[in-house]
């Protein structure tokens, strides 16, 4: 036996790890028992022979006497049967009683994460219960309810308390449950996740209030386009298998499932032999193993789980499915009957939808969105479950003028790929595209610990991501000419759409810890601000661009033109067109952006440490030479009034719209980021020119390099491309002051046709700069509404009684004073009941009834959740270039914690009486609820 097992043989002290090894040594004799009587016979003689015999008997019968006892003693205790270490500081174990534990130690940031999967749940492996949605169920009971260890409350004070982020979700084949929180307090996770998966109590109140809660998301689902055409295709592809069920379920189903049904379920199913405990981050891989093994005490083993399921048989025609719903676009999914994991054709297909959809410069995105704004969005997947032939499928969205081109483009190139050979280009530039792929998705533990648990559901296989990429590396481009051929045929066609009303008749048949370096800053002779950082983690270097100007400078008459010029920074230069800049970024593997935000144009580009330099000069050439020309624009510009079209899809963004415009006409906030159909419609491509070369001075920008680089080379890269821009006196000196002043309460109702309804109430609120304030209201958000994750009064009263799908208040600021929102999504009917409440709560707030259990838990949430927040370097170079852009300082984010720690607790009160006084109030619903509903106050 190996020291490093004997280590884990007895779990607890050292004197009972000897005391177990010794018992094993003493009772290893008994297995060689029949080689005693012939050893012994030729020295005793045949009598001591027969003595002996007797003295073996009554070993055997005093064995078989203490038999019950040592079972029951091996039930009590758990061990560790086997453990690994494997590449990439993963450590692999598995319990006695079949609990799989996987370890892998990130010391990149001082966080963690815990997760617990559990197989055999999920919509498909229901049994005799599909449809009703148990394992949707369990996880709304499970996660953060009462085990038989401490109460619901109990529970989220302690998570609250170390400002841990706990949430779950469920799909198909599995149910996931995490906690994310600071290393330090990784023990209390893994003890909290244990408890919910071996002792959940199953409070009667818990239950009534989750089973309500899923009653509603239900309902609100069908309002929900992605849902509903998910479902569509579900139920398309799949007649006979389980998978055809939506993780949800059915209502009607679920009414008639007893509780009694559904704790006998989480009986069965959430047992050792079910789960994966999966652990990533700042923590000592031993110590985990060992810890969770101690909360898995006297958790026996279950029986194994066998769910039968019938064969999906091979589909020999073709199916449609087609549904009317409120909305203002067609979506569509054609989709083809496959393969599962692991088919020898499952790569080859991989391959396939990456050619098809990845990158600006595949094929259906080059040809629908940039050569002919025809489509808002397309992609190509292949999906290959494990338990269940997958699908090939084309998904996408498009106005109804267009939509039909659309879908003939889609079936132009899946013929193509039957009929020619893929290029060595596109196969090179796809294989970088997955390897660019996994890298960037190990940059944090959320990520790593995703991988390493679907891995091992899947495959059972932690690194089985790393060996995909290697197998993908050998498809030739035959083998995705022959595989479209055997699987993407006609006859096995299901098309599935999903129409605006009146539409439905148009429609016919690891990595080890690196090199880091602080911050540099220099400025250029031009007055161009650079921020440059080492983080050599990751073989990968991330370049970003932020300009000052967006609604600051675009009158809400000219809303959109900021949008359209970032859009446009990439559709063309004076050296290359849309398409080669595409093709470029493709083939290295990396992305490009380019967005406009409230008050800033930037631009991000992420790539492999050896394309850094060529990356770096096409990034420059986009910002300082692009063209904006007229056939791209005249796309862009399209595709733009057709995004303003489908907002109409979506209630949340129907009301936010309504929201701002309600706001000061000479506020930032009132400008709508997107613009409007007559805003967008009036731009020129000239405009845009213009706009370009008065705010993309380099004194009003700042550039930034984070990743594995020389710092003095990137420097000089930056020096190279940006050090020849001409600085502009006019520019860079800018006044953030603007009105954001509420002088009496204002009340608006609107009505939608979508069966749901929506409420915004919107405060004054303070800007970033007024410092103090702005971090007692971060803190009063945490309180009222959860900070990043739902919780707090709003979530907890009003999710608590069922009236709400979702409720959350946030601050909505910036350089410019902003405001202070609290939304949420309802019935329709209970509209001004949820404005009551929230309105309620506000008062509260001001009132100061805030306790301070709730107020150093919010202290906490906020601390932890925050630290989450910036662990890319894009996200840490995002922060430092906005920081430093509005005159904050680059390293203004790493004093957070302190202005955090230096709110009292009657500052939140002090808030909210300077702040949350008059509001201006939207409410939106139905018509027929706004019918019933009492009057609206205008």
């Amino acid at each position: 036996m190996s020291n490093e097992f004997a280590r884990y043989f007895g779990r607890k002290s050292s004197a009972e790890c000897g005391a177990v090894v010794s018992l094993a040594k003493l009772v290893r004799p008994a297995g060689r028992r029949a080689d005693w009587p012939l050893n012994w016979a030729g020295r005793l003689g045949w009598w001591a022979w027969i003595c002996a015999l007797a003295v073996v008997c009554g070993m055997q019968m005093a064995a078989r006497a203490g038999e019950p006892e040592r079972r029951n003693q091996e039930a009590r205790t758990t061990m560790v049967k086997r453990l690994q270490r494997l590449p990439d500081q993963i450590t692999l174990a598995e319990l006695s009683n079949g609990l799989t534990v996987i370890v892998q130690e990130n010391r990149t940031a001082p966080v963690a994460t815990v997760r617990c999967f559990v197989r055999n749940t999920g919509s498909a492996f229901e049994g005799r219960h599909l449809g009703a949605g148990l394992s949707h169920v369990l996880e709304h009971v499970v996660a953060g309810g009462s085990t038989t260890k401490r109460t619901e409350k109990e529970i989220e004070r302690l998570i609250d308390r170390i400002g841990g982020a706990t949430n779950a979700f469920t799909s198909d084949d599995r149910t996931v449950y995490f906690i994310d929180c600071p290393a330090k307090d990784v023990n209390l996770a893994v003890e909290l996740i244990a408890d919910s998966m071996a002792r959940c109590a199953f409070a009667p109140e818990e239950f009534a209030r989750e089973l309500a809660v899923v009653r509603q998301e239900l309902a609100d689902g069908e309002v929900d386009r992605r849902r509903v055409l998910w479902k569509m295709l579900q139920q398309t592809i799949y007649l006979e298998h389980p998978a055809r069920h939506p993780v949800i379920g059915y209502l009607d189903v679920l009414n008639r499932t007893t509780n009694d049904t559904i704790v006998a379920f989480y009986r069965e199913r959430y047992v050792p032999n079910n789960q994966v405990f999966v652990v990533v981050g700042d923590v000592e891989a031993d110590a985990i193993v060992e810890n969770v093994a101690r909360h898995f005490e006297g958790v026996p083993r279950g029986a194994e789980t066998f769910v039968p399921m019938p064969d999906e048989p091979m589909q020999s025609s073709p199916r449609e499915a087609i549904r009317e719903m409120d909305g203002a676009t067609f979506d569509l999914v054609l989709a083809w009957p496959t393969v599962r994991l692991n088919d020898p054709d499952m790569y080859a297909l991989d391959l396939a939808a990456a050619v098809l959809s990845d990158g600006d410069s595949s094929r259906l995105v080059r040809r629908l969105k940039h050569e002919q704004p025809l489509a808002l969005a397309v992609r190509a997947a292949s999906n290959t479950p494990s338990y269940v032939r997958g699908f090939f499928m084309v998904q996408a969205s498009a106005p109804p003028d267009t939509w039909r081109q659309v879908e003939k483009g889609i079936a132009e190139e899946i013929e193509r790929l039957h009929n020619e050979l893929i290029t060595p280009a596109e196969l090179a530039k796809v294989r970088k595209q997955m390897t660019a792929g996994l890298v960037f998705a190990r940059q944090t533990v959320k990520s790593q610990a995703m991988s390493i648990g679907n891995g091992v559901l899947a495959a059972g296989d932690p690194l089985y991501e790393s060996r995909y990429v290697e197998q993908l590396a050998k498809v030739t481009a035959e083998q995705v000419r022959d595989a479209v051929r055997r699987h993407l045929v006609p006859q096995r066609l299901n098309r599935v759409v999903l129409a605006p009303p009146g539409g439905a008749g148009a429609t016919a048949s690891e990595a080890a810890k690196g090199d880091e370096s602080p911050i540099r800053r220099e400025v250029l002779p031009n007055g161009l601000r650079v921020l440059i950082k080492r983080s050599a983690h990751l073989p990968m270097v991330n370049i970003q661009m932020c300009a000052l100007g967006s609604a600051l400078v675009d009158t809400p008459q000219q809303a959109g033109r900021s949008h359209l010029v970032a859009a446009m920074l990439d559709r063309g230069t004076d050296k290359h067109n849309a398409r080669e800049i595409a093709e470029y970024f493709d083939s290295i593997g990396g992305t490009l952006n380019f967005s406009a935000g409230r008050f800033t144009i930037s631009g991000s580009a992420t790539v492999l440490k050896e394309d850094f330099a060529g990356a770096m000069e096409m990034f420059a050439e986009c910002v300082t030479r692009s063209t904006f020309p007229e056939d791209e624009f005249a796309k862009v510009r399209q595709l733009a009034l057709r995004a303003i079209e489908a907002r109409r899809n979506s209630p949340q963004a129907e009301a936010q719209e309504l929201f701002f415009d309600l706001l000061p006409a000479d506020s930032p906030y009132h400008v709508i980021q997107g613009g409007k159909k007559e805003t967008v419609g009036a731009l020129t491509a000239e405009a845009l020119r213009e706009y370009r070369s008065r705010y993309f001075a380099p004194n009003n920008m700042v550039v930034s390099v984070f990743g594995d680089i020389d710092p003095e080379e990137a420097l000089a890269l930056v020096r190279r491309q940006f050090g020849g821009l001409k600085a502009d006196p006019a520019v860079g000196q800018w006044d953030f002051r603007r009105n954001n002043r509420i002088a009496e309460t204002v009340r608006k109702r609107y009505t939608t046709a979508k069966p749901t309804g929506m409420v915004i109430l919107g405060y004054e609120g303070p800007s970033i700069f007024e410092k103090d304030d702005y971090a007692a209201i971060t803190l009063l958000d945490a309180v009222t509404s959860g900070y990043s994750y739902p919780g707090g009064w709003l979530h907890e009263e009003l999710r608590g009684a069922g009236l709400v799908y979702w409720v959350h208040a946030m601050p909505l600021s910036g350089p410019s004073p902003g405001f202070f929102l609290a939304m949420a999504q309802t019935h329709p009917g209970k509209v001004d009941e949820v404005v009551e409440r929230i309105e309620k709560n506000i008062q509260r707030a001001r009132r100061g009834q805030i306790s301070e259990e709730e107020f150093e838990t919010a202290v906490d949430m906020v601390l932890s959740l925050h630290a989450h927040e910036n662990t890319t370097i894009s996200e840490q170079a995002r922060q430092a270039v906005l920081d430093e852009l509005y005159g904050l300082g680059y390293d203004y984010d790493t004093r957070f914690p302190e202005r955090i720690k230096a709110v009292k607790r009657d500052d939140l009160a002090r808030v909210a009486n300077k702040y949350l006084n008059h509001a201006i109030i939207l409410t939106m619903a139905s018509e027929p609820a706004a019918k019933e509903a009492a009057p609206a106050q205008q």
